[in-house]
């Protein structure tokens, strides 16, 4: 009898040691910020809402930043207020575009309208865009409008991700990741960052900006006996740690990741706080060495985004040249979508990120 009550009292001290080395693990893991990401992004979003911009892709990705944002903070009035700005699409007022990387991924917002809704009016021409991609494929199997600039790989490998996750149709993971590693392959450097173009030889932001998104998007979606799923997470890992080593002491990159002196970017920032922040809810990134850079890049950003809910600090659009002068000389501006979309990503990782822990 006496064993037992020994026994009973040994197993009841070492679960609460347990428990008490959880809580200590677990608040260690707390992330905690200046600027509360839930309410830095509906500053956002409001803004977005007001804001008249044509439909293009970076007005595209700022919706779909839109509903995942709500998706994360369970608030269905953001997704109701977004969904108000495909009516005119359903109702054939306006048509959009379509024959070129800018132009389709245009799908990923109606593939998020769906699978939050259910509703089948937002699917078939989600997915037409998507097969759009690959009716004509090129003879090494890679989309037919492949030309090797280092945003396609979020063009095109976000709306397959989008397609795959709406269809579960395998097809549209391997062509997305298939996309991705052949990228890969053909910019990154062994450095693990991206030119903008392969006679583009720089480093700029928001180019590598939109790679490391869309490994985020696709990584989390490959079983990892995948075959490109070995390839793609080096790829990500690399891209990742010379990332660390180049964020300036505030948190923040810069327009030219190798150039100090050029000026602090937003949209790319944002775009590395959601690529870093998946990476670490998912376990792929060490906590001990990413959770401080994370938690500084967002608080400094949140800085970044002004009363109205304008992220500031923003380059403009860029096409690749082969001249530093052009990127270092870029206009910079306040609620340019590019920094919209962005930020709004960065704070859906950092809800994302709190709730894992």
């Amino acid at each position: 009898m006496r064993n037992k009550y020994f026994r009973f009292w040994g197993l009841l001290f070492l679960s609460i040691l347990s428990l008490s080395s959880y809580a200590q693990k677990n608040d260690s893991n707390q992330l905690v910020f200046k600027e509360q990401p839930a309410i830095v992004g509906k500053k956002i979003v409001n803004y977005v809402l007001g804001k008249r911009f044509g439909w293009r892709y970076q007005k595209v990705c700022t919706y779909y930043g839109s509903l995942i944002f709500s998706d994360a903070i369970h608030d269905t009035q953001i997704q109701s207020e977004i969904s108000k700005g495909y009516q005119v699409f359903l109702s054939g007022k306006r048509k959009n575009h379509i024959g070129h990387v800018d132009y389709n991924v245009f799908g990923i917002w109606p593939f998020e309208l769906y699978r939050q809704t259910g509703d089948e009016k937002y699917f078939d021409l989600a997915k037409h865009l998507a097969d759009d991609e690959y009716q004509t494929p090129r003879t090494d199997g890679l989309a037919s409008y492949t030309r090797f600039w280092v945003d396609d790989m979020y063009m095109v490998g976000s709306l397959q991700a989008q397609a795959y996750k709406s269809t579960k149709d395998t097809v549209y993971l391997n062509r997305a990741a298939y996309q991705l590693v052949a990228y890969c392959d053909k910019l990154q450097r062994p450095n693990g960052l991206f030119y903008h173009r392969d006679d583009a030889p720089f480093y700029w932001g928001r180019g590598n900006g939109w790679a490391a998104a869309a490994m985020a998007e696709v990584l989390p979606l490959l079983p990892e006996n995948n075959k490109y799923y070995t390839p793609l997470m080096k790829a990500y890992r690399k891209m990742m740690g010379t990332l660390l080593s180049f964020q300036g002491k505030d948190g923040m990159w810069h327009q030219l990741l190798d150039d100090p002196e050029s000026f602090a970017e937003t949209s790319c920032t944002g775009m590395f706080l959601y690529a870093m922040a998946t990476g670490l809810q998912n376990g792929w990134l060490p906590w001990e060495q990413y959770a401080g850079p994370v938690q500084k890049s967002w608080d400094t950003l949140a800085g970044y985004v002004n009363e109205k809910g304008a992220v500031r600090e923003v380059c403009v659009g860029t096409n690749a040249k082969n001249n530093k002068k052009h990127y270092l000389k870029r206009p910079r501006s306040t609620g340019n979508f590019h920094g919209q979309a962005s930020v709004l990503w960065a704070a859906t990782a950092m809800v994302r990120l709190q709730e894992s822990y």
